[in-house]
């Protein structure tokens, strides 16, 4: 029978110039230098080309002949692929895992091999791996696959370089490369993140919070500290976090004067709608760090041991970047630990406990928000650097916030009225924003400048019932004092 390879070689040879011109015109859509990646597709393909070859050898020697590896292509340019292969110091199996991932998400073509071998014999399935899909005709290269392209047949290589996988992929560790595999780890199919195919094409970089498995967000906030109506109280217990981080950034850390821990544990406890989370937003804004919200509908887990692998995902990816991880409704994950009367009980336990190790390990800011502090666990709130009531504003801080969140052009129609919410209404920031936006929007569809009484009313009746329940919604009454 004729072998499926030497049909493909021939193919193969009259098409590579014509590939060539493809890649060249592929990479070359826009001013990022693409050089690097084209050069590496190709030394890809060559090396798809040399194994799939060697499938079909029995002769001793011609194995020989098409054992060696050709040398990767030298990444010594500017371009977003040479920075990735030099900055992480990829290594011969990172950077064929790399390049098949590239090109099962962005040039399947290159795989077609692959494909047309699975088609005419299934000699190569055992050995080189990988997926195919007989309804769309259709390779997804699996970790056994780069496995293949560098070690071909030979036992000993195949060792050398699955004991560098099991030591572990920097591309997997900087989730660059996933695998979704819960079987073996070779079978699990390389998938490229798209952050960073991205980034290989068009030179956009990947923020922190990329990837499918990315617990948080990075938030961003263009407010400052004079766009927030604080209690005087609350401004000085936050001066600490400003005085880490700038002990971060002045190398307080990294002395032998002290053997003080670079982390920092702030809780911000108080009523929803008193402004935590903006709080939290402006003190990263205003110290010029980033904040990664974290979205535990994408963290907790009914699943054992899936919670913690998820917030190890986000530790390690945030472990000495000089950032802030921020935990909204923090005693979900940080709350009291209880009684064992049954495993679950046990499990919630340890889970407790191994956050409270693994915070402690975390060398940036983390600022978590409760409504409740004692909500929290015991031994967590021993290790928290500072705690902050963050308490709904008082009487003069509301008639602040009242005049805050004014539009320009607008008015109370008396002193007397802003006095008397200030006065008689124990709402939120929150509270107030949502009140005014809704009589700004009335007053532009009226055409009218005047906030009165009446027109407050209808929005005032809502908002107590979102704040204090529909027993106390109720008005208090409001009377214009006559001049």
């Amino acid at each position: 029978m004729k072998s499926p390879v030497t049909y493909e070689k021939s193919l193969m040879k009259t098409k590579i110039n014509e590939k060539a011109e493809k890649f060249n015109h592929l990479f070359q859509i826009n001013e990022v230098d693409h050089h690097s990646l084209s050069e590496e597709m190709k030394w890809l393909e060559s090396l798809i080309e040399m194994r799939c070859k060697q499938l079909f050898l029995e002769d001793e020697a011609e194995l020989n002949i098409v054992s060696e590896v050709p040398e990767p292509p030298k990444s010594d340019s500017e371009s977003p692929y040479s920075v990735i292969v030099n900055t992480l110091q990829l290594t011969a199996i990172d950077r064929v895992i790399l390049a098949l991932g590239i090109a099962s998400a962005h040039y399947p073509s290159i795989l077609k091999t692959f494909v047309q071998i699975e088609e005419s014999s299934n000699a190569f399935a055992i050995e080189a791996g990988g997926e195919y899909n007989k309804f769309n005709r259709s390779f997804k290269p699996t970790f056994q696959t780069a496995l293949f392209l560098l070690a071909g047949k030979d036992l000993s290589l195949w060792s050398h370089y699955s004991a560098q996988l099991i030591n572990g992929s920097i591309l997997l560790q900087n989730d660059i490369i996933y695998n979704r595999s819960s079987s073996e780890f070779i079978h699990g199919k390389i998938e490229l993140d798209t952050a960073y195919l991205n980034y290989f094409l068009s030179g956009k970089k990947p923020q922190l919070d990329h990837g499918s498995y990315f617990p948080g967000k990075l938030y961003k906030s263009d407010l400052t500290m004079d766009d927030i109506i604080l209690e005087n109280n609350v401004r000085e217990q936050i001066k600490p976090i400003g005085h880490y981080i700038n002990a971060l950034e002045n190398g307080f850390f990294k002395n032998n004067e002290h053997g003080f821990k670079p982390g920092f544990i702030a809780l911000f406890y108080g009523a929803p709608g008193t402004g935590k989370t903006m709080l939290a937003g402006i003190l990263a804004n205003t110290y010029g760090i980033d904040m990664y919200h974290v979205d535990l509908s994408q963290v907790v887990s009914k699943y054992i041991g899936e919670t913690e692998k998820n917030l190890e995902v986000l530790f390690n990816r945030l472990q000495g970047k000089n950032c802030m991880l921020f935990f909204d409704e923090a005693d979900a994950l940080f709350g009291k630990r209880s009684d064992v009367k049954d495993a679950h009980d046990r499990y919630a336990n340890q889970e407790v406990s191994y956050l409270l190790q693994r915070i402690e390990k975390f060398d940036g800011l983390t600022i978590l928000a409760s409504n409740f502090e004692n909500n929290m666990d015991d031994a967590f709130k021993r290790r928290i650097d500072v705690s902050i009531n963050v308490i709904r504003p008082t009487e003069v801080t509301r008639e602040s916030l009242w005049k805050h969140y004014l539009p320009n052009n607008i008015t109370f129609e008396s002193d007397e009225l802003l006095k008397h919410l200030a006065k008689e209404y124990a709402y939120t920031g929150a509270n107030i924003r949502n009140i005014m936006k809704n009589v700004a929007m009335a007053l532009h569809d009226r055409e009218e400048t005047i906030i009165t009484h009446s027109l407050l009313s209808t929005y005032l009746t809502i908002e107590n019932e979102k704040a204090f329940g529909k027993n106390q919604s109720r008005l208090i009454p409001f009377v214009q004092k006559s001049e």
